[in-house]
């Protein structure tokens, strides 16, 4: 007989309560505890994922179908209970010590569903601040704090009345994840900043901007007695033990004869997505970002492990590491970078141990401490030493989805099992930690949380959206793309996600071979079309089609037309193999025949005319797999939710001066930019100079030929590193579309904010034929915060064409 609450179904099946399980004592978000007045948390932080204080029962969110699951886990029962309706884009859950209420963040709907988890009824819905995400209870389960991405505060309820206690302003730059800690009596709550920030020195931003040390990441600390901001923790650059080919910005030429030019490299830490606290720690996997150029595989992004002592609130600097450090010692067949580290947890009892989620290799990855008592994955220490990284793989190879990107982790109080949430799979991975022998810890079974797409359209993005978050991808022929690697990345070294979380921006500006360039949100990259549309104006794949379909030109100087191009990322900055595989005698030909993989507007006079014809061809249709990305960056990437309403009387009056100012002129449009594709590819040869597609680009005044970053990265045939960067020709029009979210701009992230980017004169002046109609303050605030209220609801400008808004870049 099917009980409606869990806790009757578990009696009714005469399971007996194990003490060892959790029967009294802490509770929730899979801690332990029991169901009376005095339950308590033993450990409170941000997941997708929790377990029952009987350790009987998952919950879990399921953020592409707008609901939550209920697994039974018991025994090992491992079947869905229950699937429940709750708001926009679920992306958090905090179960109470009593195990009565379960409380869910919902992104995009901007609320927190509070369901009573006996009867699986939403018993109220409780508005917070913008794009809430992560959240975590007090251990006494009285507060829940909630983190607002988008509004940059934290929300305090009350879970005792399920009301809105207070809102905390200014918890810092994207509010991320949650941990709550007790120090000595006193109530702690640890909010990650997801995206670093500049470092405060006396640098000038472009001698910040671009250089491994030129930011940093950050923590904010909340006093939990009085719910308000006490500290800021910072965590600094730090060295990750590997080396790259010269220095962009330190103006070092590789010579392949000279090790000098060999340069050490740092890494700052950003996309804080998670932060979990055991004992006086807390630990902060990261994806860290070393942007110097040359930008290769090898010294691009790390991943890291920050570790802060929750009593001094500071970081413990020698025991933060680098996870990858030592992996590219491991012997053929093994080896794989644990790239992306989405989550983590630890085991209770014994001795240290923990698993980090990597998130673009599909695997957990063992994490204990060493003999001086610093955390390591026991990666090879030197040439020859085979280390002993112990990684488990969760997710893969069921049904249509090769990779399953999974995002959350929980550990059930015995220390026997792992509880895995897999993001594209829709499912939850079962995984079998028990015994003393890690080498024989493995995923054990899967259970299906909620449905996946069945029609054509959706399985092609679904499976882009595969790709665009894995690092390994289909099985290549080269070393580093055989199993467990794939075409993707090097040894499974990058990922599309690892610059574009969720498709939008990382916040780095990295020094590419065009010169300085602040990561673009992909969810601009074409004007969203909504269905029955979508199904229009796209080849068999789904992928669009140019020019009828609405695509801005791409990268900051239009180096480039199909987001297809991109396959050159995937070989030439992750180091991977591809997706096109050429069939012929040579196999991929890209490895031996440079000609046919040149896909940007450049021809090498050395090709022959075969192979320059093929340089010239479109890539739209070369491979499925290339094509789903496109299909997903075209269809599945959600522009972010602004906080600023478009009913406040300075967004109104700031709307009026932006049309008085003419700024539609190049931000016009259903993209909002002006940089919209008039042809089918390939591009005209008259209108290329300097591989740039000029009539796209604009001199808005925001190149600076003398600021110290503006310099090419190395890497290219013939181009020293004292080579002035792109820009003189002009930079291709960025879209304003939740443009609020992507700071800094300009592509040099010379402007912190939308206010300074309209200090520039030049710039705010281009609609206008140079005459400055915006002299006041007063007016270029109100025109920011239109600006910045700007998302996929905001009612357009008419389009203007590149052909119609060129004579306002003129100089």
């Amino acid at each position: 007989m099917r009980h409606r609450g869990y806790g009757r179904w578990f009696s009714a099946l005469g399971v007996a309560c194990v003490a060892l399980a959790g029967c009294g004592g802490g509770g929730g978000n899979g801690d332990g505890g029991g169901g009376g007045a005095a339950a308590r948390l033993t450990q409170s932080h941000s997941t997708v994922l929790a377990l029952t204080s009987d350790n009987a029962f998952v919950w879990s969110v399921n953020p592409d179908n707008d609901s939550v699951t209920l697994l039974e886990v018991a025994n090992d029962r491992n079947h869905k209970v229950a699937e429940v309706p709750v708001g926009d884009e679920p992306r958090c859950v905090a179960i109470t010590p009593d195990d009565k209420k379960l409380y869910v963040t919902n992104a995009v709907s901007g609320t927190v569903s509070v369901i009573d988890a006996r009867s699986y009824n939403v018993t109220k819905t409780i508005p917070v601040g913008t794009e809430p995400t992560g959240c975590a209870l007090t251990f006494d389960g009285a507060k829940l704090y909630v983190a607002n991405l988008g509004s940059g505060s934290v929300s305090v309820i009350d879970t005792r009345s399920d009301t809105l206690a207070k809102t905390i302003p200014n918890a810092g730059d994207k509010p991320r994840a949650i941990a709550v800690a007790e120090v000595g009596g006193q109530t702690k709550v640890y909010v990650t900043q997801f995206l670093a920030q500049l470092v405060d020195d006396a640098r000038t931003i472009d001698q910040k901007e671009g250089r491994d040390d030129g930011r940093e990441g950050r923590v904010t600390v909340i006093d939990g007695a009085t719910d308000t901001v006490a500290k800021t923790i910072k965590l600094a650059a730090k060295a990750t033990g590997f080396q790259s080919d010269g220095s962009t910005l330190g103006k070092v030429v590789f010579d392949a004869n000279n090790a000098a030019t060999k340069v050490n490299t740092q890494a700052f830490p950003n996309q804080l997505e998670t932060i979990v606290v055991r004992g006086n720690r807390a630990y902060l996997p990261n994806t860290a970002s070393s942007p110097d150029g040359p930008v290769k595989f090898n010294v691009n992004v790390q991943s890291f492990v920050s570790v802060i002592d929750i009593v001094a609130d500071q970081e413990v600097v020698d025991e933060t590491f680098n996870m990858n450090r030592g992996v590219q010692l491991e012997a053929l067949g093994k080896k794989l970078f644990p790239t992306n580290p989405s989550a983590l947890a630890f085991k209770r009892s014994g001795t240290f141990e923990g698993f980090v989620l990597s998130r673009a290799t599909d695997r957990l990855v063992r994490l204990v401490l060493d003999g001086n008592n610093k955390p390591t994955i026991n990666a090879p220490l030197a040439a020859g030493d085979p280390g002993n990284v112990v990684r488990i793989e969760v997710g893969v190879d069921t049904g249509a989805a090769r990779n399953s990107s999974p995002e959350g982790v929980v550990i059930n109080a015995a220390d026997t099992r792992a509880y895995v949430m897999n993001l594209v799979s829709r499912d939850v991975s079962v995984i079998d930690i028990s015994g003393s022998d890690p080498s024989k810890y493995k995923e054990i079974a899967r259970i299906a949380s909620a449905a996946l797409p069945t029609d054509a359209f959706a399985l092609r993005v679904q499976r882009g959206k595969e790709l665009f978050n894995t690092s390994i991808g289909p099985e290549g022929t080269n070393d580093n793309a055989r199993k467990p690697a794939g075409r993707m990345s090097d040894f499974g070294w990058g990922s599309c996600y690892g610059c574009h979380p969720r498709g939008l921006t990382d916040g780095v500006t990295w020094m590419f071979g065009d010169g300085p360039r602040q990561t673009i949100s992909m969810e601009s990259t074409v004007a969203h079309p909504q269905l029955p549309v979508m199904h229009v104006n796209v080849n068999a794949n789904f992928a669009p089609l140019l020019p009828a379909f609405h695509q801005r030109a791409l990268n900051w100087s239009s180096v480039r037309d199909e987001i297809q191009d991109f396959e050159l990322n995937i070989r030439n900055v992750s180091g991977g193999q591809g997706l096109i595989a050429l069939k012929d005698p040579f196999g991929d030909r890209a490895a031996v025949d440079p000609c046919v993989f040149n896909l940007r507007f450049t021809l090498n006079a050395a090709c022959t005319d075969a192979t320059r014809e093929a340089e010239t061809a479109i890539t739209t249709g070369r491979d499925a797999d290339l094509d789903a990305i496109a299909a997903y960056i075209a269809f599945g990437i959600r522009a972010p939710v602004t906080p600023n309403k478009a009913t406040d009387p300075d967004v109104v009056a700031g709307r009026a001066l932006f049309g008085a100012a003419n700024c539609q002129g190049c931000h016009g449009g259903a993209n909002w930019t002006a940089s919209t594709l008039d042809f089918a590819p390939p591009p005209a040869a008259a209108e290329i100079t300097a591989g740039q597609l000029t009539r796209f680009l604009c001199k808005a005044g925001t190149f600076d030929a003398a600021l110290a970053n503006e310099l090419k990265g190395g890497g290219v045939a013939g181009q020293a590193n004292t080579d002035g960067a792109n820009g003189v020709l002009g930079i291709n029009i960025p879209s304003l579309l939740s443009v609020f979210a992507g700071a800094p701009y300009f592509h040099n992230g010379a402007a912190r904010t939308l206010d300074e980017a309209l200090a520039n004169v030049p710039h705010r002046s281009l609609g206008t034929a140079g005459v400055d109609t915006l002299t006041h303050a007063a007016d270029r605030a109100k025109l920011a915060k239109f600006v910045a209220s700007i998302d996929a609801g905001t009612p357009i400008f008419p389009e203007k064409t590149m052909n119609e808004a060129k004579p306002l870049c003129l100089p």
